[in-house]
């Protein structure tokens, strides 16, 4: 993805949620999410925030299979209402958990 194109994806997401009771708020990205990874991310969410408004069964599937993509590329999204802030980061793969853990028990 060009640059431009994951800038008007972000603006995109921005102007569709960022409104009503969620103006005010920001987008923090980490880091560590690649921005194609990020533009994924946010396309996904306000489709699934759209698919909301169609029968029920439509939006499940839609949202499962938004999940399912996040899962595959490693990113999550989170609001945290009291800081306004909607944030994307890398999520932990379920091999980092479990070496982290290790090395926590064993040292």
């Amino acid at each position: 993805m060009k640059k431009e194109e994951i800038e008007k994806v972000i603006q995109a997401w921005q102007n569709h949620l960022l409104v009503g009771h969620m103006e005010g708020y920001h987008l923090e990205i980490a880091d560590d999410v690649p921005p194609e990874f990020a533009a994924i991310a946010l396309f996904l969410d306000s489709k699934t925030v759209r698919a909301s408004g169609e029968g029920e069964g439509f939006y499940d599937g839609y949202r499962q299979a938004a999940v399912d993509v996040l899962n595959l590329i490693g990113v999550e999204i989170s609001q945290d209402d009291q800081m306004r802030v909607i944030s994307l980061f890398k999520k932990e793969s379920g091999d980092d958990k479990q070496e982290e853990l290790m090395r926590h028990i064993w040292g």
